[in-house]
Parts: C-alpha cells; structure tokens; sequence
C-alpha cells in the first residue's frame, strides 16, 4: 500500500524527473547517439518501425531522361527491450533523523547504477560498425603510444569522412578509455578546451583530437588487457527510453518504505558507416 501522505518525498513525479535529469547530463554514449524517434517511445509503445528510403542515384543528363528508378525502402525496428531496475527500502527511523536528503543521496546511487547499465549497452553496438571502418583486432591490436596516437586518430577520423559520414554539419566523437585519455593527454596535437573554446565542444567533452569531440569513460572501453576506441557521429546509433514504474509500498514485516522503480530502452545502429572502431594496446 503506497503511504504518499507520509512520504511526499517518495513521490513518482520526483523520482522520475531526478533520475532522467541526471542520464541525460552525466551518461558519456547518451552525448553520442541521437533520440530521433524518443517522441513515439513516450507513446509507451514495445517497438517503433522505421522505415528507410534506399539512395537515389544520379545519372548524367543529355537531352532526355530514359528511365525513372523505382526507390525501394527497407524497414528497421528500434526494440525497447532493455531493462534495468533498482529497489531499496528505507526505515522510518532513519529517514525521520537524517539530517541530509536521504532521497537525493538514493536518487544519486541508483541514476549510477543506470547510467553504467546504458553506457556499457550503448558501446556494445561498436560490433556493428561496417567492416571497412574496422582497424586491429584482439588477436593484432594497433600500437598507441603519445608520439603516434595522432596518427592513429586521424586515420580512424578519415574513415569517417571516407564514409560520408563526419561533415561540416556532422561533428565527429569518439569514446576512449582513461589510459588512451593519458596518451591523448601528452599528445602536442590534443587540444583541450582552453585552446578550443569551451563552447566549440560538445557537452562532457575533454577537448579534440583529429576533429573528433573526445569523450572520456571508465566503464567501457576495455578488454583484458586491449583497448575498444569507438569514433562516430550522433547519426550512427538512435536511442529511446521509458520510464515504465516507480513506486513505494510499505513494508509487510517491519517499519520501512521500499522504493523500485524499473527503466526500459532500447538502442538500433541506423548507420553502421558512421562508426570507425580501433582495437589497440598501449606501449
């Protein structure tokens, strides 16, 4: 039985807000995906259909156009079919003498918890980027060291723009672990904020490094002892949530308020060009 008169801090409208609030600041791959179709998710739907007009192809012009090109499209489905929950229970002894906000300090913990779960859903999609943007491999990873890792980031850039995929209107990001960050870091070519201008970069960024915004994660990135450098643009993976429920019931065996609340997301890789993926080691 939910007791909201006792507990208006407990309340799902709050719970709610605080919790995608701090995802959408704080979650390193939510700055790297787009949310292009978010508005059908929040219509509560399983899946959202969407479909893909094939390219239109351009013929020389003499005088005459022969022949029209029937387009075809081609249908993907984004699953919202990812699940995280959380649940904790609080006494009311406990809450009645803290003197910080209990709520906020929960909220805190559990958006963590949420936002390592997604992180590490988001980067799981580098498997899907085409081939040809694909360079080293577990079993021969490329050699990063801080005289050639601009090299190494200009090539995985060019990639890329070879595809079609990083433009002047498409910024370029990448997601690197923090022992590539030290490399990047005693790099002369990285330019941090203060050489860039802290508004050229995107939000969360460390600074630029062969165009690309660089985006720094602990909780993804890594392989045994192999790193997973993932380069992109916002156009290669889309990305949806739902808040299914929260709610606070009492406990039946003791004087508590148990809180749960369970997440649902999905992710699909639109364009698997606009992903470059480099497996290295460093020296």
């Amino acid at each position: 039985m939910t007791n909201e008169k006792s507990y208006p801090g407990f309340l799902a409208q709050a719970w709610s807000g605080k919790i995608n609030t701090g995802l959408d600041a704080s979650c390193v791959m939510l700055q790297c995906v787009n949310r292009d179709y978010q508005a059908d998710a929040d219509k509560g739907v399983e899946a959202i259909n969407i479909i893909a007009p094939k390219k239109v192809k351009a013929s020389n012009y003499a005088g005459t156009i022969s022949s029209y090109e029937t387009v075809d499209t081609e249908g993907q489905k984004l699953k919202l079919d990812q699940s995280v929950y959380f649940g904790f229970q609080v006494p009311d002894i406990e809450e009645a003498q803290s003197n910080t906000s209990i709520i906020d300090t929960l909220t805190a913990q559990a958006k963590k918890s949420i936002e390592e779960s997604i992180d590490a859903y988001l980067f799981g999609h580098y498997t899907e980027a085409a081939a040809a943007n694909v360079t080293g491999s577990a079993e021969d990873p490329v050699l990063l060291d801080s005289a050639s890792v601009y090299a190494k980031f200009v090539a995985l850039a060019k990639k890329l723009k070879l595809s079609g995929a990083m433009t002047s209107s498409d910024k370029g990001w990448v997601v690197v672990h923090p022992d590539v960050e030290e490399l990047l870091l005693l790099s002369d070519e990285f330019s941090a904020p203060s050489a860039t201008g802290d508004n050229t970069l995107s939000t969360g960024s460390i600074g630029r490094i062969a165009g690309l915004d660089v985006f720094v994660s602990s909780n993804v990135g890594k392989v045994s002892d192999k790193y997973v450098v993932l380069a992109g643009t916002q156009r290669a993976i889309t990305y949806a949530s739902q808040l299914t429920k929260i709610e606070t019931i009492r406990s039946q065996s003791s004087f508590n308020s148990i809180v749960r609340g369970l997440y649902t997301f999905g992710a699909l890789t639109m364009n698997p060009e606009a992903m470059a993926v480099m497996t290295c080691r460093t020296a």
